[in-house]
């Protein structure tokens, strides 16, 4: 009996070929350390790694008030509360920096088009810090801020007396809620 290969068989013949060829190659560019050893035998070692990068727990204020009673005066906000823990850099004289700005050149107010405070408005004690220098500051839309460094080669540091206070602004109309998004950056340095 006469077998005739049609070309959709040559076809799936050569493409079990080509998948066996591409398993075997993969096969062969693994790392692996392979050797005849005499039982019972201890000689082999396999190399664990931890890769750790600069990494830090942080935890900040889901949000500030200002309870504005005279828009013609500035009003600070309570004390907040900034904390960094498990702090790991790369070297022993790294520092972790913390740092502001904000999402938007002003508050968006509660009546769109009216008046509101711009993002320059805001400023920031600088607040006592344990484990860190506190950094006075105004926010700004278009750059990072500093509100403190971390001393360097420390697994935390904290504040809770963080204070931002809002300018005066006599041009503010409208009562309500006028908000602003602020972005925290964290960074080795």
């Amino acid at each position: 009996m006469t077998h005739r290969q049609t070309s959709s068989h040559l076809a799936r013949c050569a493409r079990v070929t080509l998948f066996a060829a591409s398993a075997v190659a993969m096969i062969g560019t693994s790392a692996w350390a392979q050797t005849t050893v005499v039982l019972p035998d201890t000689t082999q070692t396999t190399t664990l790694t931890a890769t750790v990068g600069d990494q830090a727990r942080v935890t900040v204020p889901t949000g500030v008030s200002f309870a504005v009673s005279d828009i013609a005066l500035s009003t600070a906000a309570s004390a907040a509360s900034v904390s960094v823990a498990n702090i790991v850099l790369a070297t022993a004289s790294k520092q972790l920096r913390l740092s502001l700005q904000a999402e938007a050149a002003a508050f968006t107010p509660p009546v769109s088009g009216s008046p509101s405070w711009a993002a320059g408005d805001v400023a920031w004690n600088a607040a006592t810090w344990t484990n860190a220098a506190g950094a006075a500051g105004t926010l700004s839309s278009s750059a990072y801020n500093p509100v403190a460094t971390c001393t360097a080669d420390v697994s935390s540091c904290s504040t809770v007396g963080l204070t931002f206070t809002l300018a005066a602004n006599t041009t503010v109309r409208r009562s309500g809620n006028h908000t602003l998004v602020v972005r925290w950056k964290f960074e080795s340095i």
